[in-house]
């Protein structure tokens, strides 16, 4: 999954300006290595150890990317005391994060997150959905979008189902397109190199 994750990232190349995620998961930061993103403050040192045993207070692990990861939902691997490298959090039960429970709304502890992302998505024309159902439920999320997202012109979607009228709702203004996986199909590949 981290080298599908790596690759996919690579694939969308330098168009891309930041990622949104509502999972808490590290698959994307261990797909893009800590040269590869930032959360919002490129230099940021994480707590605990790296590759290596004295990592941590002979090379500790720093956030040097330029890529912006906003985690809306918080990570596995934070909880009220810092940002670690990995996510043993979430195995204490510790970690920092937003359950899967209707009416979710954001803590004031994911504020720096949720400005993040709605500063990458006002810098947004063009926005890549998957592994997003659109739910209801998930209304501040929604808001976020719809709100940080108002000048987005095109809009794809990958999915196994159409989410294309859910995504009008938000983006009325954008051009949405919807693509069935694997995210490497050909017409997904086309998107990604016509940027406008």
């Amino acid at each position: 999954g981290i080298r599908r994750a790596a690759d996919f990232v690579a694939q969308c190349g330098a168009q891309l300006s930041g990622i949104v995620t509502l999972n808490y998961d590290l698959l994307v930061e261990y797909g893009l290595g800590s040269k590869g993103f930032n959360y919002g403050c490129p230099g940021e040192v994480l707590k605990g150890r790296g590759p290596y045993p004295v990592s941590q207070w002979r090379n500790p692990v720093t956030l040097t990317g330029r890529l912006p990861l906003a985690k809306l939902h918080g990570s596995i691997s934070w909880d009220f005391r810092g940002r670690y490298t990995d996510g043993r959090r979430g195995l204490t039960g510790k970690a920092l994060i937003v359950a899967p429970t209707p009416d979710k709304h954001p803590p004031l502890a994911f504020k720096d997150q949720w400005d993040l992302s709605q500063q990458i998505l006002e810098r947004a024309s063009r926005i890549l959905v998957f592994g997003f159902a659109f739910n209801e439920y998930d209304e501040a999320v929604l808001v976020h979008f719809r709100e940080a997202g108002r000048y987005v012109k095109e809009v794809a979607i990958v999915d196994v189902s159409s989410r294309t009228e859910a995504a009008r709702r938000l983006w009325p203004q954008a051009e949405i397109q919807w693509f069935r996986p694997p995210t490497g199909s050909g017409e997904l590949r086309d998107w990604l190199r016509t940027a406008r």
